[in-house]
C-alpha cells in the first residue's frame, strides 16, 4: 500500500515550505472484511498541495481525492462500482494541539494524509445504492412475498378456532 506522508524533516527541507503531490493509493481488501457499507476502494488517486509553516508547527494541505467504491447493492447485495470525488482540506500540527482545534496530530513528527484520506472516503459512502435492473426477489424455500390484498383476504378465511363459538354468539345479537 502506497502511503501519503511526510516526514518533517523533510518538510523543512522544501523551498518555503510548499510542495504538490500526486499519488495512486491502493488499500488492502483486508481493510474491508468487518464493513459492511463498503466492500473494495478502486483506483484511487490523490493530488494536492501543502504548505508547511515552521514557525507555527503546522502543515496545511489541500488535497482532491476521486475513485471508485465498491458498495453492496440494497436489493440483491451484488457489487456495485460507484464513483467518487472529494476535495477537502486537513491541518497537521507537529505539536501538541489545544482539545478544541480541529487539527490532527502528526506522530513521530510524520504527517500521515492517509488515515485522513481513508476516513473522508467511509464518509462518503452513500445510505443506499441500488445496482441497475436489480429485482428483488419475491420468493425462495419456504416463504413468500405477499401484497396487502393476499393478507387481507387470508385473515378473513381464517378463523382462529378458540375464537370460533364467537362467531355464533354475535348471530343472536342481531
Amino acid at each position: 500500500m502506497i502511503k501519503v506522508k511526510w516526514n518533517r524533516n523533510w518538510l523543512v527541507k522544501q523551498k518555503n515550505g510548499k510542495f504538490d503531490f500526486e499519488e495512486t493509493i491502493t488499500f488492502p481488501k483486508e481493510m474491508f472484511y468487518n464493513l459492511s457499507r463498503i466492500n473494495d476502494l478502486k483506483d484511487v488517486e490523490v493530488t494536492g498541495s501543502g504548505n508547511f509553516n515552521s514557525s507555527e508547527e503546522r502543515l496545511y494541505v489541500t488535497y482532491h481525492v476521486q475513485g471508485t467504491m465498491v458498495v453492496p447493492c440494497a436489493i440483491s447485495l451484488e457489487d456495485v462500482d460507484y464513483p467518487f470525488s472529494i476535495d477537502t482540506d486537513v491541518v497537521f500540527a507537529f505539536c501538541k494541539p489545544e482539545d478544541d482545534e480541529d487539527v490532527v496530530e502528526a506522530r513521530k513528527d510524520v504527517a500521515d494524509l492517509t488515515s485522513v484520506i481513508f476516513q473522508e472516503i467511509m464518509m462518503a459512502i452513500p445510505m443506499r445504492v441500488v445496482k441497475e435492473g436489480a429485482k428483488m426477489k419475491t420468493s425462495g424455500s419456504g416463504w413468500k412475498v405477499m401484497d396487502e390484498s393476499e393478507v387481507v383476504a387470508k385473515e378473513e378465511d381464517t378463523i382462529d378456532p378458540r375464537l370460533a363459538k364467537l362467531k355464533d354468539y354475535f348471530k343472536d345479537q342481531e
